[in-house]
């Protein structure tokens, strides 16, 4: 009786077992057909279309003289990487076309190789874009004094052009990983009657996979995500410090404004860097999960990472096309020169007001500092018309001579932007680095 049992126990879960394995790879190769359908032929066209659009208008609008920053440098750089990322991901997603692999789409899988180069490296350059980016704010709002000498155009430049020039060198090898396959009519062997695309002995490379792959992952997926974690968790700490001090050492209203500005900073900080990690999060761990397991083509497991990849890489491409939207949510200045430069007769100058008057959150030409006088909060003494030294600061938040306050560093600037006073004589203007100054879009 126990021998019968075990015998059909083992006969029917051979078959059980059978049925349930067809049933999964059934269902995974439904589920990676499905994810290519939806995803690379009706999703990734609306977002590429929208990103388009998205960051040429932010070249433009951050390419206007009155944008001009070493911070909105940083930005055109990135919405140039994203555009072209998205240009890439909009050409590769043609191989789930149905008519791709005629004959006359041998050009196609020609270019697909140089395709993936180009779509790794543009990827690539936007991670080290945007960490390139929190670094130079960490300076500037963290080290003010080294940030006007560190922080400029022409440094901003050099970077970004460092950092093209380091993405596309790292990945040049891609190419090299495809070729076109073409598969001939076994009548003639002339006649051309499927085109593809083969990877290469170098990919399949155990060495060539084990130090690319892991100098890949990280590169491009530990260091920036250490690196942003850490330097935007110190900006933020920085900037919420900054404004209880200022508190402490300017009248009330000032502080209203300060604290709109720096918040509205914050936020934007923390919008990026959670919208980076998400999108980039799941197709990093895809990434290290492939590092240790590889399963066979066509498997089940094969068909899973599949359409989880489409998923994860459309999350990418996501990221890629939202920036725009996160300047227009949050940036103040960004929707004002958007509007005089593409919808002039909808921009409306807003009223002057008293907070205003003390400080602006535009930028004050090329220099990333802010300029703020307020005449109810400056008082010249007696001996300051003479020599343009003395200044005294009236301040509701504290006690008016607090020990704990330290003093505005004082600034020459140019005689057309002095302060004059009653004897015509020129009077130092107060400079005071603002944190958000360079951040403001």
């Amino acid at each position: 009786m126990a021998d019968n049992y075990t015998f059909l126990t083992d006969e029917g879960g051979t078959a059980v077992a059978c049925a349930g394995s067809e049933f999964a790879l059934e269902s995974s190769a439904q589920f990676r057909d499905l994810s290519r359908f939806w995803i690379q032929r009706i999703f990734v066209p609306i977002v590429v279309g929208v990103g388009l659009l998205g960051n040429i208008v932010t070249i433009v609008v951050l390419t206007r003289r009155r944008m001009r920053s070493s911070t909105n440098v940083y930005l055109t750089a990135l919405a140039v990487s994203d555009l072209l990322y998205l240009v890439f991901v909009f050409s590769l997603s043609f191989q789930h076309y149905p008519h791709i692999h005629n004959p006359g789409y041998l050009w196609y899988w020609q270019y697909y190789g140089f395709g993936t180069w180009f779509t790794d490296a543009t990827s690539y350059t936007s991670i080290w874009l945007t960490v390139s980016f929190t670094v130079e704010r960490y300076i500037a709002v963290c080290h003010p004094m080294r940030g006007r000498l560190i922080c400029t155009e022409s440094r901003a430049r050099k970077v970004i052009l460092l950092v093209y020039i380091f993405c596309f060198l790292t990945t040049v090898t891609t190419p090299l990983e495809y070729k076109a396959h073409v598969e001939l009519d076994s009548r003639d062997n002339t006649t051309i009657i499927s085109t593809r695309f083969t990877t290469t002995k170098m990919l399949h490379n155990e060495t060539y996979q084990n130090v690319f792959y892991w100098y890949t992952t990280i590169t491009f997926v530990f260091v920036p995500l250490i690196l942003l974690g850490i330097f935007n968790s110190f900006l933020i700490h920085a900037v919420r410090k900054s404004q209880q001090q200022r508190c402490r050492m300017t009248q009330v209203e000032q502080c209203d404004s300060v604290q709109t500005q720096e918040n509205k900073i914050t936020i934007t900080l923390i919008a990026v860097v959670i919208l980076f990690m998400v999108c980039q999060i799941p197709a990093a761990i895809t990434l290290i999960y492939k590092l240790f397991h590889q399963p066979p083509a066509d498997s089940v497991g094969d068909n899973v990472l599949r359409g989880l990849g489409n998923i994860f890489n459309f999350l990418v491409t996501i990221n890629a096309a939202c920036n725009f939207m996160l300047y227009c949510a949050l940036s103040d200045k960004y929707r004002r020169t958007f509007l005089i430069t593409f919808c002039k007769s909808c921009y409306h100058p807003p009223l002057p007001s008293r907070h205003n008057t003390a400080f602006s959150s535009m930028y004050d030409g090329q220099s990333g500092f802010r300029r703020s006088v307020h005449a109810s909060s400056v008082r010249v003494s007696a001996s300051s018309s003479d020599n343009g030294k003395v200044f005294q600061r009236t301040s509701n938040c504290g006690p008016r001579n607090n020990p704990e306050q330290q003093s505005l560093p004082v600034i020459q600037e140019p005689a057309e932007n002095n302060v004059s006073s009653p004897s015509s004589t020129s009077l130092p203007r107060v400079l005071q680095y603002n944190s958000t100054d360079g951040f403001t879009l």
